[in-house]
């Protein structure tokens, strides 16, 4: 299993299109005695990443992800929220182990693997850019098919559910 970054501005165009669009519920929070105003899951999608032909990449709503070493995939949420920062934390877990989990890990992140090396859950701060966070993949030599699910949590409190499978 691999990290895979992506395009920012892929993101934001690819919301403007986006074929599923989930709701969420608000997330408070206090800080000093104060009332946080809400962070609210306002879109969110799941699909895979793609070159087009002029190499400009292109991101494809779906819940099916071609076990093809280096295919790109992974969520995208829109947020509606004054804060500067979140924290989301991704449970990511696999039919079977893979024969590797990727290293690698974006700043201001930290990842963990289960001890049956099915699940990598990965934690990290982010500064939404227009109210868009992101985490995405790559497939991987030695990755399995079959049913995969990813489990995220933002700020704490509130959590979207994708399950795509590998074939």
């Amino acid at each position: 299993m691999k990290s895979f970054s992506t395009l920012l501005a892929l993101l934001l165009l690819s919301l403007g299109s986006a074929h599923a669009v989930t709701t969420g519920k608000a997330a408070t929070s206090l800080l000093d005695g104060e009332v946080v105003r809400p962070v609210e899951i306002v879109r969110s999608e799941f699909g895979r990443f793609d070159v087009s032909e002029s190499g400009e990449p292109v991101f494809v709503p779906t819940t099916t992800i071609p076990l093809k070493v280096g295919q790109g995939y992974g969520w995208v949420m829109l947020l509606n929220t004054s804060k500067a920062k979140v924290m989301w934390r991704e449970e990511f877990t696999l039919p079977e182990a893979p024969e590797a989990w990727d290293d690698e890990v974006e700043p201001n992140s930290v990842r963990s693997i289960s001890e049956d090396r099915r699940v990598a859950v990965t934690v990290q701060e982010v500064e939404p850019s227009e109210g868009v966070i992101l985490h995405s993949w790559a497939v991987a030599p030695g990755d399995p098919t079959g049913r995969y699910v990813i489990r995220v949590i933002v700020d704490g409190s509130i959590e979207q559910v994708f399950e795509f499978d590998v074939e």
